[in-house]
């Protein structure tokens, strides 16, 4: 697969992500951007890797998608200390966690349509 459609495949998956979770988030900004300041959406800091994760699940369980995102994001992500604390996620402020059941949805629905 070349690049150019390696990254046509990521726009797909991040603008079903968009219309699902941003659409509805909390840090929307009045003007319909994102409103978050100082730091990057989880979602948006892991999209490839995330995609990866999630598209290699098939399960009508969530726990399953919280369980490898736990594993193979949060595991990774600089906001998670060596305990496997996260102060954004246990505040609600991370918005792959908050957010998942949608993010999951929207990349099923990317994976469907390409099928």
């Amino acid at each position: 697969m070349t690049d150019r459609a390696k990254d046509a495949i990521r726009q797909a998956y991040w603008e079903a992500i968009r219309s699902h979770v941003c659409s509805v988030s909390l840090d929307q900004a009045d003007d319909g951007g994102c409103g978050l300041h100082g730091r990057v959406c989880a979602i948006e800091a892991h999209l490839p890797r995330l995609v990866e994760v999630l598209s290699s699940i098939d399960s009508p369980r969530m726990d399953e998608y919280v369980a490898s995102v736990e594993r193979e994001i949060c595991g990774a992500c600089e906001h998670q200390d060596a305990a496997g604390l996260c102060g954004l996620r246990e505040e609600g402020e991370c918005a792959l966690y908050a957010y998942l059941p949608l993010v999951v949805e929207a990349i099923e629905d990317v994976r469907g349509a390409s099928s």
